[in-house]
């Protein structure tokens, strides 16, 4: 036997290469040594001569590697938002498909250097404690002011989303409202209380301006609007507007207010308004089929055991007062309609349909099925198109004019 001094190993895996001679007796080797130049146990250093080599860890390829361009890609999105990691989950569920947790997607991000420097996380929420009522007793009224949209244009529109929450339930109504006027306010509240098919007992505000005369402080009580008080009395609503800053007191619809930041995962794709209202459909029937942090149980599970506990509506000859006053006119082959001997322009998917008109502060307000898709300056000009309907017509050169600079050009003309 021939006893081997061994010089210049750096790694423990080298000594794998003198296994076989090692196993067999051919050569001796001073194991102790070795161990110690390799800073490694002695019972190791025997493993790899033996030929005892552990298998490599091996890089497991994670589920969600095949999906990382696409968050880069929309984290990256000069026009998309994603102000929480929910509303990427829920995108990435929806639109590509993905069947992880929401948990694995959050690891995935903070684990991963690039997508989390691109990930802007929101400062921590304070807890407030919650405050629970019975079934239909109360409902929450906010509203989640100039969310912005980016259409296929590059055009930009601000918008409003109006939420009204089910105490009980946490069940979600929610509506695009392009102005914060009193009339469209009211008309959502009492549309709204149709399709619940009853009243709720009390109803939380905020310090809305068109609701609120002077809000509510620490040492007054707020004064509401005349008109507000009137409907108030007549849906036999108990109003509580809630101190201004303190949404420990509106605890529910601050909550649900995130969710219609979730439109502006969509900038840069939308064609129209009516793109919009699809998406924010998506959006709270989503919310609304999913379990509550609150509950632990579905909201539409609740709502069906709420539905029986609130106040009856008005007559319908009071309902009607609250709701806006539209006419009806039709779409032409062009994407117009008319008001008043002019053209406005309106979502190409409205051609041939009838859709309904109100004049607001000197605006043209079009709504399609008590949703608004188009708000215009009314002008006299002939022809108005809003940048996002995207309609390109020819002008026609005026035939007169022409026939004059004809004309013209011949008086110019000399014969020889």
């Amino acid at each position: 036997m021939t006893e081997i001094v061994l010089e210049n190993i750096d790694k423990i895996s080298e000594l794998a290469l003198f296994a076989d001679a090692y196993k067999k007796g051919f050569i001796k080797l001073n194991i102790s040594k070795i161990a110690r130049e390799l800073n490694k146990d002695r019972k190791t250093v025997k493993k790899y001569l033996k030929g005892d080599v552990p298998v490599g860890i091996r890089k497991r390829n994670k589920y969600l590697d095949e999906y990382r361009n696409i968050i880069i890609e929309l984290l990256s999105d000069q026009y998309r938002s994603f102000d929480y990691i929910d509303h990427l989950y829920y995108y990435l569920v929806r639109e590509h498909g993905i069947s992880c947790n929401r948990s694995t997607l959050n690891r995935y991000i903070r684990n991963d250097e690039k997508l989390n420097s691109l990930f802007i996380r929101k400062k921590i929420q304070k807890f407030y404690e919650r405050f629970e009522t019975g079934p239909g007793v109360q409902a929450q009224f906010d509203l989640k002011e100039k969310v912005k949209i980016i259409y296929e244009t590059g055009e930009i529109e601000r918008v409003n989303i109006a939420t009204l929450t089910l105490g009980f339930s946490r069940y979600n109504f929610r509506e695009i409202v392009l102005d914060t006027k009193y009339e469209t306010i009211i008309s959502f509240l009492a549309g709204t209380f149709e399709k619940l098919g009853g009243v709720p007992k009390e109803l939380v505000i905020d310090n809305i301006k068109c609701l609120v005369d002077s809000p509510r402080t620490k040492y007054k009580d707020a004064i509401l609007n005349i008109k507000f008080t009137e409907f108030l009395k007549e849906y036999n609503i108990l109003c509580k507007p809630c101190v201004p800053y303190r949404p420990e007191t509106k605890g529910k619809t601050e909550t649900q207010n995130k969710k219609p930041s979730q439109l502006e995962n969509y900038n840069g794709t939308y064609k129209d308004l009516l793109d919009v209202h699809d998406k924010l459909k998506i959006i709270n029937d989503e919310d609304n089929h999913s379990v509550s942090q609150a509950t632990n149980l579905p909201r539409i599970v609740l709502l069906k055991k709420e539905r029986g506990n609130f106040l009856p509506l008005p007559s319908q000859s009071i309902q009607e007062k609250y709701h806006l006053s539209l006419k009806s006119v039709a779409v032409s082959k062009e994407s117009l309609i008319s008001y008043r001997s002019n053209k406005y322009s309106v979502p190409k998917r409205l051609i041939g349909l009838k859709v309904n008109l109100i004049i607001k502060s000197g605006q043209l307000h079009i709504y399609y099925h008590n949703r608004i898709v188009a708000v215009h300056q009314i002008t006299n000009n002939k022809l108005n198109i809003l940048e996002q309907h995207n309609l390109k017509y020819d002008i026609k050169e005026d035939t007169n004019k022409r026939n004059e600079i004809i004309m013209n050009e011949m008086r110019n003309i000399r014969y020889d």
